[in-house]
Protein backbone atom coordinates (compact mmCIF):
# COMPACT_ATOMS: atom_id res chain seq x y z
CA UNK A 1 0.00 0.00 0.00
CA UNK A 2 2.62 2.54 -1.50
CA UNK A 3 1.01 6.08 -1.03
CA UNK A 4 1.58 6.92 -4.87
CA UNK A 5 -0.61 3.39 -5.62
CA UNK A 6 -3.32 4.82 -3.49
CA UNK A 7 -6.35 6.51 -3.09
CA UNK A 8 -8.61 6.69 -0.46
CA UNK A 9 -12.63 6.49 -1.20
CA UNK A 10 -14.84 7.85 1.59
CA UNK A 11 -18.62 6.64 1.57
CA UNK A 12 -21.58 8.63 2.66
CA UNK A 13 -20.46 10.25 6.03
CA UNK A 14 -23.32 12.53 6.22
CA UNK A 15 -26.01 13.49 8.55
CA UNK A 16 -28.85 11.42 7.76
CA UNK A 17 -26.57 8.45 8.43
CA UNK A 18 -24.73 9.46 11.35
CA UNK A 19 -26.18 12.37 13.05
CA UNK A 20 -28.55 12.09 16.06
CA UNK A 21 -30.98 14.61 14.45
CA UNK A 22 -30.78 12.40 10.70
CA UNK A 23 -32.88 9.70 9.56
CA UNK A 24 -31.46 6.93 11.05
CA UNK A 25 -31.34 9.13 14.45
CA UNK A 26 -34.94 9.78 14.17
CA UNK A 27 -35.50 6.04 13.62
CA UNK A 28 -33.72 4.88 16.66
CA UNK A 29 -30.40 3.64 14.93
CA UNK A 30 -27.35 2.71 17.45
CA UNK A 31 -25.05 5.36 15.60
CA UNK A 32 -22.56 5.15 18.51
CA UNK A 33 -20.17 3.06 16.25
CA UNK A 34 -20.73 5.55 12.71
CA UNK A 35 -19.95 8.36 14.81
CA UNK A 36 -16.58 6.88 16.22
CA UNK A 37 -16.04 5.73 13.22
CA UNK A 38 -16.28 9.27 11.69
CA UNK A 39 -14.07 10.69 14.14
CA UNK A 40 -11.54 7.95 12.94
CA UNK A 41 -11.88 9.53 9.37
CA UNK A 42 -10.96 13.21 10.00
CA UNK A 43 -7.94 11.60 11.30
CA UNK A 44 -7.48 9.12 8.15
CA UNK A 45 -7.96 11.70 5.96
CA UNK A 46 -5.51 14.43 7.64
CA UNK A 47 -3.18 11.28 7.11
CA UNK A 48 -4.06 11.22 3.28
CA UNK A 49 -3.37 14.48 2.63
CA UNK A 50 -0.26 14.23 4.35
CA UNK A 51 1.19 10.88 2.44
CA UNK A 52 0.04 12.84 -1.03
CA UNK A 53 -3.08 10.21 -1.67
CA UNK A 54 -6.13 11.86 -3.05
CA UNK A 55 -9.19 11.66 -1.26
CA UNK A 56 -12.51 11.16 -3.09
CA UNK A 57 -15.66 11.81 -1.62
CA UNK A 58 -18.71 9.91 -1.98
CA UNK A 59 -22.04 11.22 -1.21
CA UNK A 60 -25.58 10.09 -2.03
CA UNK A 61 -28.62 11.94 -2.92
CA UNK A 62 -32.00 10.71 -3.34
CA UNK A 63 -34.73 13.14 -5.05
CA UNK A 64 -37.68 12.66 -7.73
CA UNK A 65 -35.12 11.86 -10.61
CA UNK A 66 -33.54 9.05 -9.43
CA UNK A 67 -36.41 7.67 -6.97
CA UNK A 68 -37.66 5.05 -8.96
CA UNK A 69 -40.18 2.81 -7.85
CA UNK A 70 -38.41 -0.22 -7.46
CA UNK A 71 -35.54 2.03 -5.95
CA UNK A 72 -38.92 3.53 -3.05
CA UNK A 73 -39.88 -0.20 -2.35
CA UNK A 74 -37.09 -1.19 -0.55
CA UNK A 75 -37.28 -1.96 2.87
CA UNK A 76 -39.56 1.12 4.06
CA UNK A 77 -38.18 3.91 6.16
CA UNK A 78 -41.39 4.91 7.75
CA UNK A 79 -41.75 7.41 4.94
CA UNK A 80 -38.38 9.70 6.24
CA UNK A 81 -36.19 10.61 3.33
CA UNK A 82 -32.55 9.60 3.41
CA UNK A 83 -29.93 12.23 1.94
CA UNK A 84 -32.71 14.51 0.01
CA UNK A 85 -30.79 16.21 -2.49
CA UNK A 86 -29.91 19.56 -0.84
CA UNK A 87 -31.09 19.06 2.06
CA UNK A 88 -29.35 19.05 5.73
CA UNK A 89 -29.44 15.29 5.47
CA UNK A 90 -27.51 15.51 2.93
CA UNK A 91 -24.37 16.93 4.40
CA UNK A 92 -21.22 15.78 5.08
CA UNK A 93 -21.06 14.71 8.80
CA UNK A 94 -17.87 16.17 10.72
CA UNK A 95 -15.93 15.33 7.52
CA UNK A 96 -14.96 18.52 5.17
CA UNK A 97 -13.97 17.56 1.50
CA UNK A 98 -10.79 20.13 0.59
CA UNK A 99 -11.18 22.53 -2.45
CA UNK A 100 -9.50 20.54 -4.70
CA UNK A 101 -10.92 17.22 -3.73
CA UNK A 102 -13.54 15.26 -5.87
CA UNK A 103 -17.13 14.84 -4.81
CA UNK A 104 -18.64 11.87 -6.48
CA UNK A 105 -22.70 12.07 -6.00
CA UNK A 106 -24.15 8.66 -5.90
CA UNK A 107 -28.05 7.92 -6.22
CA UNK A 108 -27.79 3.93 -5.21
CA UNK A 109 -25.73 1.74 -2.99
CA UNK A 110 -22.75 1.41 -5.55
CA UNK A 111 -20.90 4.71 -6.40
CA UNK A 112 -19.84 3.17 -9.48
CA UNK A 113 -24.08 2.96 -10.68
CA UNK A 114 -24.48 6.15 -12.74
CA UNK A 115 -21.91 8.93 -11.61
CA UNK A 116 -18.77 9.93 -12.64
CA UNK A 117 -16.76 7.50 -10.29
CA UNK A 118 -15.01 5.12 -13.04
CA UNK A 119 -13.86 8.34 -14.79
CA UNK A 120 -12.19 9.84 -11.48
CA UNK A 121 -10.52 6.67 -10.86
CA UNK A 122 -9.89 6.32 -14.23
CA UNK A 123 -7.84 9.56 -14.47
CA UNK A 124 -5.83 9.40 -10.50
CA UNK A 125 -4.87 6.48 -12.26
CA UNK A 126 -4.13 4.57 -8.87
CA UNK A 127 -4.23 0.97 -8.34
CA UNK A 128 -5.23 0.37 -4.52
CA UNK A 129 -8.21 1.67 -3.35
CA UNK A 130 -9.01 2.10 0.47
CA UNK A 131 -12.89 1.89 1.67
CA UNK A 132 -13.89 3.76 4.22
CA UNK A 133 -17.21 5.42 5.53
CA UNK A 134 -20.80 3.98 6.72
CA UNK A 135 -22.58 2.11 6.48
CA UNK A 136 -19.73 -0.81 6.40
CA UNK A 137 -22.65 -3.73 4.87
CA UNK A 138 -24.52 -1.38 2.68
CA UNK A 139 -22.86 1.29 0.52
CA UNK A 140 -18.89 0.53 1.43
CA UNK A 141 -19.33 -2.93 0.99
CA UNK A 142 -21.17 -2.06 -2.54
CA UNK A 143 -18.67 0.05 -3.78
CA UNK A 144 -15.87 -2.16 -2.44
CA UNK A 145 -17.57 -4.85 -4.27
CA UNK A 146 -17.54 -3.20 -7.83
CA UNK A 147 -14.03 -1.64 -7.39
CA UNK A 148 -12.93 -5.34 -7.12
CA UNK A 149 -14.75 -6.61 -10.20
CA UNK A 150 -13.11 -3.59 -12.03
CA UNK A 151 -9.47 -5.19 -11.21
CA UNK A 152 -8.90 -2.58 -8.53
CA UNK A 153 -6.93 -4.08 -5.25
CA UNK A 154 -9.12 -2.86 -2.70
CA UNK A 155 -8.55 -2.44 0.67
CA UNK A 156 -11.28 -1.61 3.63
CA UNK A 157 -10.33 0.59 6.83
CA UNK A 158 -11.75 -1.81 9.29
CA UNK A 159 -11.78 1.14 12.15
CA UNK A 160 -12.76 3.66 9.95
CA UNK A 161 -15.71 2.03 9.01
CA UNK A 162 -19.41 1.00 10.95
CA UNK A 163 -22.80 -0.25 10.48
CA UNK A 164 -25.83 0.22 12.77
CA UNK A 165 -24.98 -3.47 14.75
CA UNK A 166 -22.18 -5.24 15.15
CA UNK A 167 -23.18 -8.19 13.91
CA UNK A 168 -24.02 -6.25 10.20
CA UNK A 169 -20.43 -4.91 10.29
CA UNK A 170 -18.66 -7.79 11.17
CA UNK A 171 -20.28 -9.90 8.47
CA UNK A 172 -18.97 -6.93 5.87
CA UNK A 173 -15.70 -7.46 7.16
CA UNK A 174 -15.81 -11.36 6.71
CA UNK A 175 -16.64 -10.59 3.11
CA UNK A 176 -14.57 -8.40 2.23
CA UNK A 177 -11.26 -9.89 3.92
CA UNK A 178 -12.69 -13.35 2.42
CA UNK A 179 -13.87 -12.40 -1.45
CA UNK A 180 -13.03 -8.93 -1.76
CA UNK A 181 -9.85 -7.31 -0.93
CA UNK A 182 -7.78 -7.37 2.31
CA UNK A 183 -8.75 -5.53 5.65
CA UNK A 184 -6.77 -3.29 7.71
CA UNK A 185 -6.53 -0.94 10.55
CA UNK A 186 -6.09 2.72 10.26
CA UNK A 187 -2.73 2.47 12.39
CA UNK A 188 -1.54 0.09 9.54
CA UNK A 189 -2.42 2.23 6.58
CA UNK A 190 -1.14 5.02 8.82
CA UNK A 191 2.02 3.74 9.03
CA UNK A 192 2.68 2.24 5.45
CA UNK A 193 1.51 6.18 4.41
CA UNK A 194 4.37 7.34 6.61
CA UNK A 195 6.96 5.76 5.13
CA UNK A 196 8.80 8.28 3.17
CA UNK A 197 8.01 8.54 -0.71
Amino acid sequence: MKPQECALVVVDVQNDYCDDQGTFGKLGAQLGAVQAAAERIVHLVEVARRAGVPVVWVKTHHDRSTNSPTWLARRTRKGLEICATDSWGAEFYRVKPAADEIVVVKHRYSAFVGSKLEVVLRTLARSTLIFCGVTTNVCVESTLRDAFMRDYDTVLAEDCAAAFTTAEHDGAVHNVRTYFGRVAGSATIEGLWATPR
